[in-house]
């Protein structure tokens, strides 16, 4: 994929060798090329962009090493390979305002490069304690029914405050929430019921009030709480009590979500970008003998099997197909979802012999075929079978 998109790139800079702003912006192409994906963190004020971005930009993950982290880029930084979207409420003109500009008919069809996250998922049902599974509830019923979550890769509950909180959890503030803990329930409960009974000057204790204040900055009171819990309930020291505030607050799902859909599709991500970059040079600055050049952009775009593959992932794993079960954990293995290797889409071990993997593949193409020729079937998911079914051709073909 990548030698086609080059190939398009040096043509057009034939094209607008006269033209030194077209030539610079198609020379920038061809290096984004080779460079690390470039994920922008976007969404209303207040969202959390800053502090979601910087809790995985200090994650030392092999996972997310290949990507750069932009919070909030403005129309002069750098164009995004992919986005994650952050709303702080699941409602309809949130969801809709998401949603990005339509833009060339490529771009429509390969819109699968954003994941949305409800990024203040504590403030869930007032903050209880319970807070963070509900959201977690919600996203993922939003993502199986409403229709404006459909063009995301995937919606994802995060408590970006905790987030970072526990990931940057420092030992003095580890042993002042311990402190905390150790005072009877009973004689806390009161004071930690919101920010102003937790900074008031009556609060037991000779913690002072900005060291209390610094805490609510910290981790939020619903992080306070949690946090205090924890510590009542076994994590006694400051590693545990850091790896399970970030496991709660949906961090590591987030993690998974892009490693899964960005990192492993980064190629596909970083063509897709500079097609539609291409595509909007050729339609403000037409040349002649131009529309050979978008007659050959088409045919790519139509070639793109990739973009076939995220969305069917996403709609799978959304319900919105009539796959379940093991069909569906077998054709989401197949599209990619775990790895774009042939053993990883077969489920194999990653030094299987290669007649293994040929014959495995070969068995699920037989058995995928059937399904996407199967009369008695909806048309909607013979089409979904045969884009597997193109997927497990693309791997035999490596073999052949």
């Amino acid at each position: 994929m990548t030698q086609d998109v080059r190939d398009l790139l040096h043509a057009a800079a034939g094209l607008y060798r006269d033209d030194p702003r077209a030539s610079a912006m198609l020379h920038d192409c061809l290096n984004r090329l080779e460079q690390p994906l470039r994920v922008a963190f976007t969404g209303a004020p207040s969202s959390g962009k800053t502090t979601l971005a910087a809790a995985l930009g200090e994650w030392p993950t092999r996972a997310l090493r290949d990507l750069v982290l932009l919070d909030d880029p403005g129309p002069a930084d750098d164009v995004p390979d992919a986005t994650v979207r952050l709303v702080r409420h699941l409602e309809p003109d949130e969801l809709a305002a998401a949603h990005p500009p339509g833009g060339s008919a490529f771009a429509r069809q390969s819109a699968v490069n954003s994941v949305l996250v409800l990024s203040r998922a504590d403030e869930v049902g007032a903050g209880r304690i319970d807070a963070l599974l509900t959201a977690k509830q919600l996203a993922r019923r939003a993502w199986r029914e409403d229709p404006l979550c459909t063009g995301f890769l995937g919606v994802i509950a995060v408590a970006g405050q905790l987030a970072y909180g526990g990931r940057s959890l420092r030992d003095d503030e580890f042993d002042l929430l311990a402190a905390f803990a150790a005072v009877p329930r009973e004689e806390l409960e009161r004071h930690v019921l919101s920010v102003d009974s937790f900074t008031d000057p009556a609060f037991p204790g000779p913690i002072p009030v900005e060291t209390r204040r610094s805490l609510v900055v910290r981790f939020g009171m619903f992080g306070v709480r949690l946090a205090l819990t924890l510590i009542r309930t076994g994590c006694d020291d400051r590693v545990k009590l850091s790896a399970e505030l970030v496991r709660r607050s949906g961090l590591g799902e987030l993690r998974d979500t892009l490693a899964g859909c960005f990192v492993a599709r980064a190629e596909a991500l970083r063509a897709r970008t500079a097609i539609i970059r291409l595509e909007a040079l050729l339609a403000a600055q037409p040349r002649p003998g131009g529309d050979r050049l978008v007659s050959r952009v088409e045919r790519f775009a139509a070639a793109a099997h990739d973009f076939r593959e995220l969305r069917l992932i996403a709609d799978i794993r959304g319900g919105r197909t009539a796959l379940s079960g093991e069909p569906a954990e077998e054709a989401v293995r197949l599209l990619g979802a775990q790895g774009t290797a042939p053993a990883d889409r077969l489920g194999l071990e990653p030094d299987a012999d290669p007649n293994e993997i040929y014959d495995a593949g070969l068995d699920a193409l037989r058995r995928w075929r059937h399904e996407a020729e199967r009369p008695d079937r909806p048309h909607a998911e013979r089409t979904a079978a045969h884009v597997v079914v193109r997927s497990t051709e693309g791997l035999l073909a490596l073999f052949a």
